[in-house]
């Protein structure tokens, strides 16, 4: 198989019984990636088109960086065409230098292509898709943006997360930029700025501001401090997650789950079983992974290693391939939604 269900303990049990339905799912998952979302293309699109449209209930939206982008397409009037119309203009960027401001320019064009003030007006008043955008903030004595103040900070967080997670939030604490100022997601609230019209923009800027690639931004709402990438915090999350008494779907581009940003090279840093006991992940598999060129998934290397064709070439085989993990998916869930293949998430946590 081309794909792999894994489900916590609670939500296994469920899926044994009764199967995995749309209409079981308040809360779907975004992790952080950038490129790596080029795995989750195809399948979002054939979610937004042919699964989610199928409940009707009321499902909050959570993601960090790329994770937000992608949720935030999940929450619009047409989320297929906003998915489609996403990978397109992601599979055509270049960059002279791939510095924070050309960079910066590419995500303004994108976020006016596809997150106008009308989608916008649609994406915040959306009752049955509420959006929860991820990003961190400076501490006020950690408010700069030049390279060295940057650079500082990274330090500090890092070196301060080997003993423990709870150093990098001190740090860059958790904002949550949210419909309705909800912290709906997350059992324990953290900072809230209410999402609206005047700073979705801002929002998904910030979601996505790596620290030494783009610019950060403020978000209206909020204290007066640079924002940036959720993932320092949420890169895959960690959990728990509050899905009021349902279950959480987490479409993911990897059979693994990194915490946060700085946990890539801790290998004791990890998300622990009980924390994900009502989640449903779907992700490809290893042996999927490692079919594909260079046996790895797309990553933001790929600017440097490859030149603009290569890149691109890899990228569009990457996703010619990922149309059978939509084959896969559909297959598995129409023969028994999940009830014989769903696996215990403890495998890869």
């Amino acid at each position: 198989m081309t794909i792999d269900v894994l489900a916590g303990a609670h939500a296994l049990k469920h899926i044994q019984k009764d199967g995995f339905n749309p209409k079981d799912i308040r809360l779907m998952v975004g992790a952080s990636g950038g490129p790596k979302w080029l795995m989750l293309s195809r399948l979002d699109q054939y979610l937004a088109g042919q699964f989610l449209n199928k409940a009707d209930q009321t499902i909050d939206l959570v993601g960090s960086s790329i994770g937000s982008w992608r949720m935030a397409c999940h929450a619009q009037a047409n989320p297929l065409e906003c998915f489609k119309a996403f990978e397109k203009i992601y599979m055509n960027q270049r960059y002279e230098t791939l510095n924070p401001e050309e960079i910066t320019l590419f995500v303004n064009q994108v976020l006016d292509h596809l997150f106008n003030d009308d989608q916008a007006q649609y994406i915040v008043n959306n009752e049955k898709r509420r959006l929860h955008v991820v990003a961190v903030r400076n501490r006020f004595l950690m408010n700069g943006r030049s390279n060295i103040s940057q650079a500082l900070g990274l330090l500090t967080a890092a070196t301060g997360n080997l003993l423990s997670s709870k150093i990098v939030e001190a740090l860059y604490p958790r904002v949550l930029i949210s419909q309705g100022a909800s912290h709906a997601p997350y059992v324990k609230r953290p900072e809230v700025i209410e999402l609206g019209v005047h700073n979705l923009r801002e929002a998904l800027v910030a979601s996505g501001a790596i620290p030494m690639a783009l610019e950060p931004i403020k978000v209206a709402g909020g204290k007066d401090r640079w924002h940036w990438d959720g993932g320092m915090v949420d890169y895959h999350f960690k959990g728990p997650f509050n899905a009021e008494g349902g279950l959480v779907f987490y479409p993911h581009f990897s059979p693994k789950v990194v915490p946060g940003w700085f946990d890539k090279s801790i290998p004791w840093h990890k998300a622990k079983a009980k924390d994900y006991s009502n989640v449903v992940m779907v992700a490809p598999s290893k042996e999927f992974i490692a079919k594909l060129p260079y046996g790895k998934i797309p990553d933001r290397k790929d600017f440097i290693k490859m030149d603009d064709e290569q890149r691109e070439t890899y990228w569009q085989t990457v996703l010619s391939a990922t149309d059978s993990l939509v084959e896969d998916f559909h297959e598995q869930w129409h023969q028994d939604q999940f009830a014989s293949c769903a696996k215990p998430i403890d495998s890869i946590l």
